[in-house]
């Protein structure tokens, strides 16, 4: 109320200023005294009423209200001030009734979080159950809209509207957001994903920054999403886009950008040398005036990802992406293109001085001299023929301009197809649509051209949709119903709309007139115009504008100033052919593509046609950018009139995009422009919830006694609910929400009643049904128990008559068991003693052997003392001596043949003294004196140990010897069954914490050497125990390092074992022992298990020894026989001993290796590079002999050490233990050149030159 001391608005210095009422004359004068600043203030409140209002209340007046149809007084200060608290204090968005008002707020805002989302999805649900009203929110909107769809089965669409910079695209993308998620309870994840990722690829290929947005939309969309009518779920989508600003691709305003994809694809690192983007571009540096970056702060480089990651989406593979960047750099190359004049004419070429045609040329897939023609030339037809005409430089950039333009928006619409095609929905679906439309706003820069002038028209037509839509509609509709209204004045731009459309003289229609004109110019459009329009009130151009060829339309957001320079050649986009054309002959496949259909805004016939043209063909061939424009428009608002519409203003608070900064201004002018006020005090009035006769009966006839649909029924069921003024129409009734809300509860309560009278019936029927079961069931229960009794006792029987049975077969299988063990131990005695027998055997005839030979010696040297021709004979005795290549023995027995004797006579005791006493052809089954000590050291440097312990009463004991395997130059030292006493100077005691495992460990991991200290299980034992035969060996096979043995067998039927039939040369060198293993060599052991007469397993047992197998492998007698005859060059040492000598077979080598100070030892490992020796083959020995001592290598590295100093003469008689007359030179070599390291070689120092006579040495 207007009295003195209360608080008023007051309109002064054109803004709302909050002022305090002073006094009140009597002619209606107002004296006011403003709040913020102490000024007097005088308003005649009879003259302008509209110039002072009073306040609302302190509390709606300081905090604002949600709705602004609840304001106590509705004006325009009230509805600024409401939205400006509301907008301080981060509540951006404030209702109108059904529209909803959002401000942006130029920062990000907690307000869109999951957690927010699923408030309002649950509200949605539930808001028939009367739950509380959330905040106003663009969610209430998309919720609304997506629930009135389920509910009414028809199309909706949602409409965004506001000026450029007030947040459109933004609001756009939250409600496909809140739409996506209110159905993924049911929706397929990857339909959202594809709908949801379209957006960053739209915006990077569509959107630029402009000097009042940095994400402005260059481009109108029209989404639909389509959702399941039955399910409600979200099963596709489909993307309507208009006029694309392809004039941004050549040019744009100062502080603007160009679309944002060109500058994300020049700041990813990986398309700079790939595209040859390192370099600056006109389309990007025309007028950018350092506003290279974006001024929101979204990072260039990032966006590339994101907008990577969205193609990858949609469904584009890696080359159609590879594809789109490559036409989006070649759209920048191209437009570095230069031309220059040709001398002594008008024409012009293309400029080949740097690398940019190359590029252009490389990417677009064309060769230069085509893309040259097409662009320097044009084909004309005059008369018959056809001419070719060369185009001027200008001309030609413009050639240029307009090919890029094309490819552009050609590489445009190929994207959205794409999009529609991941994003479309199966057409066997019956689907009910929510469109969202978000299309330019009012635009007004300092310079306006065609495009501005398309946009504002777009604007107006659709604030013409939503005048008519709130105001119009609204109340026709209440007249034709009988419902008594006040009429409400509304702004209305018909006028505006008018001046665009009218025929024969309206903007657009003049404009495509001055088209077809074969002269027609801007300058003469604005002539024009001028003459013909200058009587229409939107329309105005002063003769100033005139000179500067503009005008001026008032639109509903405000007057614009147009410039028609360059109108006709926009809306035309003229271009010959030619400069098209050639993209045909491009190997770009997306290229092919794009031009497949006619380019957008393009309809030229082949050639240029002479003016003499019919007029159908100058009809079809005029088809302008503002007929376009103006059909995809009408086709947008025409889907838009058929669906229920909700509305968003979008509000721009400000021009220099600072959050919680309001320019008072610049508010208003958006509030006036649309129609807020009034829209608002038009809610207030109306009746917001409208249903017709028949359905309203349907929806509530549980609540009242009729279902009579009779107009006046109606209006009584109303007041029996305790209404009391109904307002019901001729064919709807009208109410507010707060009545249907009330309806809803008392409808869901009468529901509720009836599902628990259901629910006792269905109970009670349930529970008869249960009782009739139970007693069916007991009966069948009866019967089964009787049957399954009868089955048990049944069962019971046959199995004691099993049992018997089967006891009988034990014990008669026990007895077979018992007889079978018997003759098997019965045939295995038998068998070793056999064994034992034949050992004794070779054993004595080896002994005679050995005597026979050493009587021919003496027979021999007897021989040739008595040779009276010596000549001959002493030349060769004194320079070749017997012990060069006769086996030297030690000193032989003084009674040989009672030895023999004895040994045929006691087979046990000869046995025994054999195995330890015998030919010691291998080092593994050498004997030798361990001495009187029973404590004893060996040195372990290297390599393999060979030692095998065990746990026995306490103490670590030796359990095998692997002598072939160890490199350990002590191991003949050793004996089965000694005790380990320390190891490096430690005791080992078994104790406590320290356990056999640990021993081991810390033997195995200790620094070489190591030391380990023994005693002998017996002290001072005669001869040391071995565990190998003479012509046995051992192999170590390690499965997980070595897959393959190299080595395949057969069985030896005759012996009984497997026998070695082949060598893989390529595979298992580096396996211990392998190198030692020769064809016919018979497989004895594996993990110590006789494989002997076990055809049938012994595959088995190779195959499943584990991932570390010991295999022992015996020697046959042939290859023992030929190894110990080969010599290293391949001839046999039989033969020259039979040369020279006259008898067959050479004796054998054999030595004590703990006391024979003649051999020396040498250990080659991986870290010498070589040998350092060199070795060479005798005329008349057999084992190699060094030759030269080199400074290097292995032997120079262990010159200083005791008895490792090799000399030259040394003869090489051992590998790891293994004597070369056993193995063989070719094993020896194959050990040294490809076996595992170390490898441990035994050298015999030679002995000073002597005679003939045979001497008593230990080698």
């Amino acid at each position: 109320m207007m009295e003195e001391g209360a608080p008023v608005w007051v309109m002064h210095a054109a803004r709302w200023n909050v002022a305090v009422i002073q006094s009140i004359s009597q002619h209606g004068t107002i004296s006011c005294c403003l709040v913020d600043t102490p000024a007097l203030v005088e308003v005649d409140a009879t003259a302008r009423k509209d110039n002072i209002h009073p306040c609302n209340p302190v509390e709606q007046h300081r905090s604002g209200v949600d709705d602004l149809t609840t304001l106590v007084h509705l004006h325009e200060p009230a509805i600024l001030n409401t939205l400006r608290v509301r907008y301080r204090n981060d509540q951006i968005y404030t209702r109108a009734g059904t529209i909803l008002v959002a401000v942006n707020p130029f920062q990000s805002l907690d307000l869109y979080d999951d957690a927010t989302q699923r408030r309002y999805i649950h509200a949605g649900r539930t808001r028939r159950d009367g739950d509380s009203v959330l905040a106003p929110h663009v969610f209430q909107v998309a919720d609304r809209a997506y629930h009135e769809m389920l509910s009414t089965r028809h199309n909706q669409s949602i409409l965004v509207s506001g000026e450029s910079g007030a947040g459109k695209t933004e609001t756009t993308k939250l409600i496909m957001t809140y739409l996506a998620s209110v159905s993924s309870s049911r929706a397929d994840n990857a339909v959202r994903d594809r709908i949801l990722e379209s957006t960053p690829i739209l915006e990077a290929f569509g959107n630029a920054m402009t000097t009042r947005n940095s994400n402005s939309s260059r481009f109108g969309k029209f989404i639909r999403l389509g959702f399941d009518a039955a399910s409600g779920e979200l099963v596709g989508a489909s993307i309507a886009t208009y006029l694309l600003e392809r004039v941004r691709l050549i040019s744009h305003g100062v502080g603007e950008r160009n679309y944002h994809i060109f500058y994300e694809l020049c700041a990813s690192p990986a398309s700079k040398s790939l595209l040859g983007l390192d370099r600056s571009f006109a389309y990007l540096e025309s007028s950018i005036m350092g506003h290279r970056s974006r001024r929101d702060g979204v990072d260039d480089a990032a966006q590339f990802e994101v907008t990577h990651h969205a193609m990858t989406t949609i469904g584009l593979s890696n080359h159609n992406i590879a594809s789109v960047l490559q036409v989006v750099a070649a759209v920048l190359h191209l437009g570095n293109l230069e031309f220059v004049p040709v001398q002594g004419g008008t024409s012009c070429r293309l400029s080949y001085d740097d690398d940019t045609t190359r590029f252009c040329s490389s990417l677009l897939g064309i060769a230069y001299d085509h893309m040259q023609e097409a662009l320097t030339t044009r084909r004309i037809k005059a008369g018959g023929d056809i001419v070719t005409v060369g185009l001027s430089p200008d001309a030609a950039a413009h050639s240029r301009d307009v090919v890029a333009k094309s490819m552009y928006a050609r590489l445009f619409e190929w994207l959205v197809g794409r999009i529609n095609a991941a994003t479309s929905s199966p057409t066997t679906l019956t689907l009910h649509l929510i469109g969202v439309v978000d299309i330019f706003g009012f635009e007004s820069f300092a310079t306006n051209s065609l495009e501005q002038l398309c946009i504002n028209y777009a604007n107006e037509k659709l604030q013409q949709l939503f005048t008519k839509y709130v105001f119009e509609l609204e109340q026709r509709e209440y007249v034709a119903e009988g419902i008594p209204w006040t009429l409400v004045a509304y702004p209305n731009n018909d006028a505006c709309v008018t001046l665009f459309e009218s025929r024969p003289h309206g903007l657009f229609s003049l404009l495509d007139e001055q088209c077809m004109i074969p002269r027609g110019n801007d300058k003469q459009l604005l002539a024009t115009m001028h003459g013909k329009l200058s009587s229409a009130p939107p329309f105005t151009s002063s003769r100033a504008q005139l000179g500067k060829g503009q005008f001026t339309v008032c639109h509903y957001a405000g007057p614009v100033v147009y410039s028609t320079d360059g109108f006709c050649d926009k809306n035309k986009d003229n271009v010959h052919p030619e400069a098209l054309e050639f993209l045909n002959l491009s190997s770009h496949d997306l290229l092919h593509t794009t031009n497949e259909s006619p380019p957008p805004h393009h309809h030229h016939p082949r050639h240029a046609k002479s003016r003499r043209g019919s007029a159908k063909e100058r009809g079809q061939a005029s088809t302008s950018c503002i007929q376009k424009f103006q059909g995809q428009l009408k086709a947008l608002l025409g889907e838009l009139d058929t669906s229920e519409l909700h509305f968003i203003r979008c509000i721009k608070p400000n021009d220099l995009g600072r959050p919680h900064v309001v320019d008072d201004a610049r508010f208003l002018d958006q509030l006036r422009c649309s129609g807020l006020l009034e829209v608002t005090e038009l809610t207030r009035l109306r009746h917001p919830v409208r249903m017709s006769h028949s359905h309203f009966v349907e929806q509530f006839r549980c609540l009242f006694p009729t279902t009579s649909t009779d107009r006046n029924d109606v209006a009584r069921m109303l007041r029996h609910w305790g209404v009391a003024s109904p307002v019901v129409g001729v064919s709807k009734v009208y109410f507010d929400h707060a009545l249907l809300t009330h309806l809803l509860q008392a409808r869901e309560l009468r529901v509720r009643v009836a599902v628990r009278t259901l629910h006792r019936f269905a109970a009670a029927l349930a529970h008869r049904r249960q009782t009739l079961r139970r007693l069916r069931l007991q009966a069948a229960t009866r019967t089964v128990c009787r049957a399954m009794l009868d089955t048990i006792h049944h069962r019971r029987t046959v199995r004691v008559v099993q049992a018997a049975h089967a006891q009988r077969v034990i014990a008669w299988a026990w007895k077979c068991y018992r007889h079978a063990m018997h003759h098997k131990r019965y045939m295995e005695a038998a068998e070793h003693n056999a064994r034992q027998e034949q050992r004794v055997m070779v054993a004595c005839h080896a002994l005679q052997t050995w005597v026979r030979r050493c009587q021919l010696r003496q027979a021999l040297v007897r021989h040739a003392r008595q040779l009276t021709t010596a000549t001959t004979a002493t030349t060769v005795m004194s320079s070749t001596r017997p012990s060069d290549y006769l086996r030297d023995f030690g000193t032989p027995p003084r009674h040989p043949l009672p030895y023999v004797n004895t040994l045929v006579s006691t087979k046990n005791s000869i046995m025994s003294h054999w195995d330890v006493a015998r030919d010691t052809s291998s080092t593994s089954s050498s004997s030798m004196d361990a001495g009187d000590d029973s404590t004893y050291e060996i040195t372990w440097e290297c390599g393999m140990l060979g030692i095998h312990f065990n746990v026995d009463a306490g103490q670590v004991v030796v359990q095998r010897l692997h002598v072939t395997l160890s490199t350990c130059i002590d191991i003949f030292a050793v004996s089965v069954g000694d005790v380990l006493l320390a190891v490096n100077n430690v005791p080992v005691i078994l104790h406590g914490s320290t356990t056999y495992a640990s021993v081991m460990r810390y033997v195995a991991q200790a620094p070489k050497p190591v030391v380990l200290q023994l005693k002998r299980a017996r002290p001072s034992p005669h001869h040391v125990a071995v565990s190998l035969q003479s012509d046995e060996y051992e192999l170590l096979w390690g499965r997980k390092a070595h897959p393959s043995l190299g080595i395949e067998f057969k069985w030896d039927s005759i012996n009984q074992v497997p026998v070695v039939v082949h060598l893989h040369t390529q595979v298992g060198q580096t396996i211990p022992g392998r190198t030692s293993v020769c064809v016919g060599d018979w497989l004895t052991h594996v993990q110590d298990d006789s494989l002997r007469q076990k055809h049938s397993t012994w595959t088995a047992k190779l195959q499943g020894g584990g991932q570390t197998v010991l295999l022992r492998f015996q020697r046959a007698g042939a290859n023992a026989r030929n190894n110990a005859d080969v010599l290293a060059h391949g001839g046999r040492l039989s033969d020259v001993e039979a040369a020279c000598c006259g008898f067959d077979e050479v004796q054998r080598w054999s030595w004590n290796p703990k006391h024979d100070d003649t051999l020396h030892h040498l250990l080659y490992t991986d870290d010498d590079a070589s040998l350092g020796l060199v070795l060479k083959q005798p005329a008349y020995r057999f084992y190699l002999e060094v030759s030269d001592v080199k400074a290097e290598g292995a032997v120079h590295r262990q010159r200083h050490q005791p008895r490792r100093r090799i000399l030259r003469g040394d003869q090489l008689v051992c590998v790891n233990h293994q004597n070369i007359r056993v193995i063989g030179h070719s094993s020896a070599l194959a050990q040294l050149k490809h076996g595992p390291k170390p490898v441990l070689l035994t050298f015999r120092r030679s002995k000073p030159a002597c005679n003939m006579y045979p001497t008593s040495q230990s080698c």
